[in-house]
């Protein structure tokens, strides 16, 4: 694995311990999203650790962030941001589960911290190290569990005959590389782990032109990340890497360009991406059915179905902030059963914060994802480092893929689309060298070396 370069915006602070503090959150935050595969109970993470070691982490992020210049990180937190968590709060007083509202609110908090630790404590060469190390060891790790618990499988029952029931039901759960099914890695989600792996592709490939060492483990690491979507086959990450391909092409070609010229090819991509879009929705059948997947994308317009008719209940205030939804409480209960398996997510997380914080909540993400597009956009195109486009790929990513799944505004997402806002706003004096010369320059040089900051 590559180690942290020497460049920081907060050398005193980016120290080894905070480096350690920093794996440990990302694995608490990824971990949160493997708590909810109930037919791997047995290889998930006790909740109570989880709890212990998120708590732990809390303190830890707490204290490193107050050794740095901290007020200048609370005034880049954009109002729209500070008043969709005030509302994630507020919902308690008119929540149909006021305890649970609480409860997730401080989930939701120390995720808030962590991602003001992040922003606050390394610079965005620190965090796009921080990142690949801890991508590397879910690629790796997922298609090493796939390929052990596969080959467990092919044992004779004579072999396994000792072994508890509880722990088989569990390997025979995973383990999909010679069946011809989706494999879940180490995350025990398919999804999950196709959407990580998507991040890894653009980590590493950024990775491979910013930081010269490693190159060898780098391009393997982007070849293993290519399978393991492959693998994981969600339709999803389909889409979103072809947005993640046109906003790196459009980007790439945008640089360096007068107003004018910029803003045509923003149109022309727009019109695209539209048609595009348009395309899809009239050919779904065909194009789901290419991808493997049913027209309705396994289900969902059932389950926006749903979750609209909540909606329509209580569309200005919602019915509480639960992020996740809670098992066993109402109106959350029984109401997505789909052949036998309860789902506890609206599976779009637009619909789902509108579910949980009305009309209000929905307009303020709206518009705090749109700035926030438009500041990782501007960093990425107006900077001639290949690595400040990384933010603005994931953000990608993240958008697209919260019209499928829920997780945008939750755990590991939600840290992410935090780190991408907050540190968006950075004074141009924390960013490394720009040369204003086209990225497309040095990217034909191959990969190169730190700059030097100003």
């Amino acid at each position: 694995m590559t180690k942290p370069s020497k460049v920081s915006a907060e050398p005193k602070v980016a120290n080894w311990k905070a480096f350690a503090l920093a794996y440990l959150i990302l694995g608490l935050v990824v971990a949160g999203d493997s708590l909810f595969a109930k037919e791997y109970l047995f290889l998930t993470v006790p909740w109570l650790l989880w709890y212990g070691l998120t708590a732990i982490s809390l303190g830890g992020a707490i204290y490193f962030l107050l050794q740095t210049n901290w007020k200048r990180v609370i005034r880049q937190v954009p109002i729209e941001l500070s008043l969709l968590i005030a509302l994630m709060l507020g919902s308690a007083f008119w929540s149909s589960y006021p305890g649970q509202t609480l409860l997730s609110f401080l989930v939701q908090v120390s995720v808030i911290v962590f991602a003001l630790f992040f922003a606050a404590v390394f610079s965005w060469r620190h965090i796009l190290v921080i990142f690949s190390n801890s991508l590397r060891v879910i690629i790796f790790g997922s298609l090493g569990f796939e390929l052990i618990t596969s080959l467990f499988k092919l044992l004779p029952d004579n072999t396994v005959s000792g072994i508890d029931p509880t722990i088989l039901t569990a390997i025979h759960a995973c383990g999909h590389l010679f069946d011809g099914r989706r494999i879940d890695g180490i995350l025990l989600n398919a999804n999950f782990v196709a959407a990580w792996a998507l991040i890894a592709v653009i980590t590493f490939i950024i990775e491979l032109f910013v930081i010269k060492r490693h190159r060898y483990l780098t391009s393997i690491s982007i070849v293993l990340s290519v399978l393991t979507i492959v693998l994981a086959r969600s339709a999803g990450i389909v889409f979103a890497s072809v947005a993640v391909v046109l906003a790196a092409i459009v980007s790439l070609l945008a640089e360096g360009k007068d107003r004018d010229t910029r803003h045509r090819y923003y149109r022309i991509a727009w019109v695209v991406s539209g048609s595009a879009g348009f395309l899809v929705l009239i050919f779904r059948r065909t194009v789901f059915e290419f991808l493997g997947k049913s027209p309705d994308m396994t289900h969902r317009s059932d389950i926006w179905r749903k979750v609209f008719s909540l909606i329509s209940q209580r569309p200005l205030e919602g019915w509480g902030f639960t992020g996740v939804w809670p098992n066993g409480v109402a109106p959350y209960q029984g109401l997505v059963v789909i052949n036998g398996t309860e789902y506890f997510q609206a599976h779009n997380a637009y619909l789902d914060i509108w579910l949980q914080v009305g009309m209000v909540g929905l307009l303020l993400t709206l518009i705090l994802l749109t700035r926030t597009f438009v500041k990782t956009w501007r960093l990425g195109v107006h900077h001639s480092n290949a690595l400040y486009l990384w933010p603005l790929l994931t953000l990608i990513v993240q958008l697209i893929r919260g019209i499928t799944e829920s997780r945008l505004l939750i755990q590991s997402a939600m840290l992410m689309l935090i780190l991408f806002t907050v540190k968006s706003y950075d004074p141009e004096e924390m960013l490394e060298e720009n040369s204003r010369k086209p990225k497309l320059n040095s990217l034909r040089k191959g990969p190169v070396t730190k700059l030097k900051r100003r």
